[in-house]
């Protein structure tokens, strides 16, 4: 999973990058973007790890892309800046909510930025199909039903509405995918503010599901040491940092589940799309395990955490055996049989 941060200068994007992922910014990329990994910190990780006492304990992780800042007023190159993320799976929009500035209104320019680049390379496309269709070619069918659809794609664009708002089927959107258009894209907007600061009631018209974050405080309690952060956490009433919840959000607006495989080698989180196969998951390990997949055994996290040990589950019949076609859930602990 790839998710590209964006918002415009100023706002702190750069210091939330480095609170996800612990990479401190590169100014030597302030123009390409830099790229980090952010740890899924997951307690049922830590249950497993105590559980089995691995060699190695690898969590689940996010890409994160710090793409440029965009500037404000004027579309410039904000196309360019915002095409490093046309292939993340999702965008997290960062917000300034300091120095009297309207994240709201902030909120509004940014979409515009993602509309106009959008329409752009919707419109050159459909430019060049205009073109092609008008000689004779084997694929010339096909062209002008992908010049329909985007036809529909670019009147929607040129009056404010996403691409989301289409709802296109999973076919419509196929030739569609090499574009990577903004707006079609889940998002999750956070609000970089001071701390005890609420998502101003503008802002939640327009992003419901709006966080709002400190990243600046953040950051430094996650420089301290346990005993200091929780001292620190505790003095500041902090229940939770907003690190763990903006992760969860990109994962639920993606759609991503964590599934685990345990034994003493390794304990690991791993990402799956919902609704994805037991042969799915195990592809995710390595190519050679669906090749050769027979069965998957299934526990799931819930009936291992209730009953202590893996002994235990095996004894109340909760050990499932399950095939290629098993639709993964949230948590559950996988073993893969294959022949390969």
């Amino acid at each position: 999973m790839r998710a590209g941060l964006v918002g415009f200068v100023g706002t702190g994007k750069s210091t939330l990058f480095q609170l996800l992922t612990g990479v401190v910014p590169d100014p030597g990329k302030v123009h390409t973007g830099q790229v980090g990994m952010a740890i899924v910190r997951d307690p049922r990780l830590e249950f497993l790890a105590e559980l089995y006492r691995p060699k190695k304990v690898t969590p689940a992780t996010v890409e994160l892309l710090d793409t440029p800042g965009l500037m404000p007023g004027s579309h410039g190159d904000n196309p360019q800046r915002l095409a490093l993320i046309r292939q993340a799976d999702a965008l997290l929009v960062v917000l300034g909510g300091f120095s009297g500035g309207d994240p709201a209104r902030e909120l509004t320019a940014f979409r515009e930025e993602a509309l106009f680049a959008d329409l752009a390379v919707v419109a050159n496309r459909v430019q060049r199909l205009e073109t092609d269709v008008k000689k004779p070619r084997p694929e010339r069918e096909a062209m002008l039903q992908e010049l329909d659809l985007l036809r529909r794609v670019q009147d929607a664009l040129e009056n404010g509405r996403d691409v989301a708002s289409l709802n296109l089927s999973a076919e419509q959107k196929k030739p569609m995918r090499s574009f990577g258009l903004l707006t079609e894209k889940p998002t999750v907007v956070i609000l970089n503010t001071t701390q005890g600061s609420e998502v101003p009631p503008n802002l939640l018209a327009l992003a419901p599901a709006a966080i709002a974050v400190d990243a600046q405080l953040e950051l430094e309690l996650e420089q301290m040491t346990p005993d200091e952060r929780a001292s620190f956490q505790n003095e500041l009433g902090i229940t939770e940092l907003s690190r763990d919840r903006i992760i969860r959000a990109a994962y639920h607006a993606v759609g991503i589940l964590t599934f685990f495989t345990a034994g003493e080698p390794e304990v690991r989180g791993w990402n799956l799309e919902r609704g994805g196969t037991a042969v799915e998951a195990a592809g995710k390990i390595h190519t050679d395990l669906a090749r050769g997949f027979i069965r998957a055994e299934v526990t799931a996290f819930d009936d291992l955490k209730r009953l202590g040990s893996m002994r235990e589950v095996k004894a109340a019949n909760l050990l499932r055996l399950e095939g290629k076609d098993y639709v993964v859930q949230d948590g559950d602990i996988v073993y893969f049989r294959s022949s390969v």
